[in-house]
């Protein structure tokens, strides 16, 4: 592959330098030389591994924007076994934006048959996402952690602790602006730490706190796709 690349850079070098020696007054084997040199350095050349470019941008804010903090009452998990397909982060990120969003523009989350998402009330002003760096210096990455309250300690939310207690899930959380965060991916499965408690007096809380991790090498990712609730 390289003869063929370096062949027609060659050609174009020699016609390059053609035009550049006739309107400079140059010679043309000196011309060539430069111009097919530097050409032939850099086709041959493979960028140095461990190199990465990243879309840094302005880093912003636009006086009097929305900032609402909390999540909605309304989340949505799937055991990790249940889906067929799992979108992942963009293999060349043309923005900033693509660096922390799931690639859904081909494919989004697709289920086995018979699957779905399943929703998840969470009692409202209870849920937070929150990502925490981890690591030492020049091998830090992140973890993805959710804590939600489900009311109650009904069968349902007894059964649903014993089955998240063991299980490989993925959970989609959203902000109150609408903006999807995914915490739980193939490769890292969000793990759960249900507690249950009845509480102590009349006024206290009864229910099931949630504790949700993962891990991952940006914070928890964006998901603009499609959430498939029907099986």
């Amino acid at each position: 592959m390289k003869i063929f690349k370096l062949f027609f850079l060659m050609l174009f070098a020699f016609i390059f330098s053609t035009v550049l020696s006739v309107g400079a007054n140059i010679p043309l084997d000196a011309t060539f030389l430069a111009v097919g040199g530097t050409y032939l350095l850099f086709s041959l050349s493979d960028m140095p591994k461990g190199v990465a470019f990243f879309n840094f941008a302005d880093l912003d804010w636009e006086d009097g924007a929305k900032n609402m903090g909390g999540l909605q009452v309304t989340g949505y998990f799937a055991p990790i076994s249940h889906f067929d397909n799992i979108p992942k982060l963009y293999a060349a990120p043309a923005t900033a934006a693509q660096e922390v969003t799931l690639d859904s523009s081909t494919t989004g989350f697709t289920f086995k048959a018979g699957k779905k998402f399943l929703k998840l009330y969470l009692t409202m002003e209870t849920g937070v996402v929150e990502d925490e760096p981890q690591g030492e210096i020049d091998g830090q990455s992140f973890v993805h952690k959710a804590t939600v309250i489900y009311p109650g300690t009904k069968p349902a939310a007894l059964a649903f602790a014993a089955q998240v207690n063991n299980s490989n899930m993925l959970f989609v959380f959203i902000e109150a602006d609408g903006q999807r965060r995914v915490i739980g991916s193939e490769a890292f499965p969000a793990k759960c730490k249900p507690k249950i408690t009845t509480g102590t007096k009349t006024a206290d809380r009864k229910g099931m706190t949630l504790e949700i991790f993962s891990y991952g090498y940006t914070p928890a990712p964006l998901y603009e796709g499609d959430i498939d609730l029907t099986a």
